[in-house]
């Protein structure tokens, strides 16, 4: 490699490898009901990954530690095989494959009750591309962004540094496992943190979003679950998910709360 070309690919990696912007991640009691800590709630932090085949543990903080007995470990694991470590502790690659991650964490199970899923990443780089990102197969009803950072043209050093909050209301079965993939190559996971609370599911049915209030939004919540099988898109009570769904979802709508 000429040595203009090596000075380049290393100071891309270094780049890569430099955080370019505090962490802007939220807690629970910024507006999401809990806080950790709370009975119901478990939370799990990852900075420093170590392996960039296999699952990594949280390294920043767990909540409940040690977990109760059968609960499933907390893990990270990129799924294509084709990440290494950078220098930092991130997951990256510069091959033409995307990335995919899995990312499991137990809650607390509650029998028929709804778990509160607040999953925050930082990548840099190429971004996580929103139509792949699932939590039980169930897309997300909320996604908010926290922080953008232009770090350059894409390609190894360039692209963006984003902080997103993605919420997640699934079944409190005890588990919740998240899956989604990279828009491009070059991505580059820097931090995870997965926030979780589970509850009795609300007398209020129609309130598919869960925000307490019957509103326009809840329609929309429905039918995202609806497309993606998701918890709120049962309001008749059958046990599946099917458009007869949607008129149970106005009458419960109309009844109130």
């Amino acid at each position: 490699m000429p040595t203009l070309s090596r000075f380049v690919f290393a100071t891309a990696l270094l780049m890569i490898a430099t955080p370019a912007s505090a962490q802007n991640f939220v807690t629970p009691s910024d507006g999401y009901g809990w806080t950790r800590g709370d009975a119901n709630s478990s939370y799990f932090a990852w900075d420093d990954f170590t392996t960039g085949n296999g699952p990594n543990s949280p390294d920043i903080d767990a909540f409940p530690n040690p977990l109760p007995a059968g609960w499933a470990e907390p893990a990270v694991t990129e799924t294509t095989g084709t990440a290494f470590v950078t220098s930092t502790g991130n997951l990256y690659s510069f091959g033409a494959t995307p990335l995919e991650f899995e990312v499991v964490v137990p809650g607390e199970p509650v029998a028929g009750g709804t778990m509160t899923v607040l999953l925050q990443t930082n990548t840099q780089g190429r971004e996580i591309d929103p139509a792949t990102i699932v939590c039980d197969g169930a897309a997300p009803v909320e996604v908010v962004e926290l922080n953008r950072v232009f770090l350059g043209p894409d390609g190894i050093g360039g692209g963006s540094l984003v902080e997103t909050l993605w919420r997640f209301e699934v079944p409190a079965d005890g588990t919740a496992v998240m899956t989604f993939a990279a828009d491009g190559e070059s991505l580059s996971l820097d931090k995870i943190s997965v926030d979780t609370f589970s509850e009795e599911s609300s007398d209020c049915i129609a309130d598919v979003n869960g925000d307490g209030a019957l509103t326009p939004t809840d329609f929309t919540a429905w039918i995202n679950a609806y497309n993606n099988a998701g918890a709120g898109c049962d309001q008749n009570g059958d046990g599946a998910c099917t458009p007869t769904d949607f008129t149970a979802w106005i009458t419960n709508y109309n009844n109130g709360c």
